[in-house]
């Protein structure tokens, strides 16, 4: 039996890197640049129960992945984010070892900016909420094969297809004290040869404490972060062990100088939920997110005297 784990198990929602997230971001009206890296791992098993005719699985998947993002502000109240991953994907199985790795589907978002009462900085209570919509580009390998079969679909680089993505960022701030809420919900399209992802979700919430010293400011901060998936599709037939949720308890820190920003996550399941048949368990392990970011903003040219006397004739 060579194939049973590839095809049944590890089919599900978190058994790869994605989602949008991009976390608590101070200095709204900036752009910035960065780069994340993450990794998530999980363990599958099939147990056959002393089936003399087969013989029990397992897999342990490593998942890492290095995102070159940022955003650029269009104007006080929009923006553009953008998410550019690089997959590096690692099976080892008792049936089969595979490596996988490349540029996989970016992602482009624009965001408006319905209030922001932090420019203000008099009030003790300060919040701000953005919105957003945009689309993931199949532009990452989705036709990965090994020994003459397509490796498991969550194993491949790329989706295929292009899917649709809405997403929210609220920070409300009391003070030093404050919370973090983010959510996302992606729409899944076909790809070339009629396979699905099932939708995906993903919500966080996160408390924080601003500390401020002379050279550095310190943001610890607290929550948990929950994502959910719905079954894949092979053209009608819904696949087995694919879609469900996970809850993870979370601790970071994020850490600002001048312009740069420094972000450490960890997180812990506290709840899995996946869809398994009753021979197939999936777990999944501790993650780790670590990221930097540049704050910068292009600096107006100061027009002389004579352009603006030339500037007013062409109005």
């Amino acid at each position: 039996m060579s194939w049973g784990l590839q095809s049944q198990a590890c089919d599900i929602c978190g058994c790869r890197l994605g989602g949008v997230y991009f976390g608590i971001l101070p200095m709204y009206n900036t752009h910035f640049f960065g780069l994340r890296y993450s990794q998530a791992s999980f363990n599958a098993a099939i147990d056959y129960r002393n089936n003399q005719y087969f013989e029990d699985e397992f897999s342990e998947d490593t998942y890492r992945r290095i995102d070159i993002m940022g955003r650029y502000s269009i104007s006080k109240r929009l923006q553009v984010n953008f998410i550019v991953p690089y997959l590096m994907n690692d099976m080892n199985g008792s049936h089969q070892s595979v490596q996988s790795a490349g540029v996989g589907d970016p992602m482009v978002l624009l965001y408006y900016n319905l209030f922001n009462t932090g420019d203000k900085g008099s009030s003790l209570w300060q919040h701000s909420l953005s919105v957003g919509g945009g689309v993931k580009l199949p532009l990452g390998e989705y036709q990965k094969q090994d020994a003459g079969q397509i490796i498991n679909r969550n194993f491949q680089i790329g989706s295929g297809s292009l899917d649709y993505l809405l997403s929210m960022n609220y920070t409300l701030r009391y003070q030093k004290f404050g919370i973090n809420a983010e959510a996302s919900y992606k729409l899944n399209s076909k790809n070339s040869e009629g396979y699905r992802f099932g939708n995906q979700s993903n919500a966080s919430t996160y408390l924080f404490y601003w500390i401020t010293t002379p050279q550095v400011a310190i943001l610890p901060l607290a929550g948990v972060y929950y994502e959910q998936a719905e079954k894949h599709l092979d053209g009608k037939i819904e696949q087995f062990n694919t879609g469900g949720s996970a809850m993870f308890g979370t601790v970071g820190v994020q850490l600002f100088r001048k312009n740069l920003n420094l972000n450490v996550l960890y997180q812990v399941p506290w709840m899995q939920n996946f869809n398994t048949e009753s021979t197939v368990s999936i777990s999944a392990n501790n993650r780790f997110t670590v990221g930097l970011m540049y704050n910068f903003s292009f600096k107006k040219k100061k027009q002389k005297p004579k352009d603006k006397i030339k500037k007013q004739r062409w109005q």
